[in-house]
């Protein structure tokens, strides 16, 4: 069960990155997105390294 969440939060992470970095190239117009993106990244990492040290 623990991988299958792994796995799931790969995919979460991955996605938030392909927003970040779209959202990179005009930090100015997507500011907001950009704070709330990266919040969101920063608790899933937290939670995918919390579930792979178990």
């Amino acid at each position: 069960m623990v991988s299958s969440e792994i796995e799931d939060l790969k995919r979460e992470i991955e996605a938030l990155r392909d927003e970040i970095n779209t959202y990179i190239e005009y930090p100015e117009i997507f500011k907001e997105e950009l704070v709330d993106s990266s919040g969101k990244i920063d608790i899933l990492i937290n939670k995918y390294m919390s579930l792979s040290s178990k």
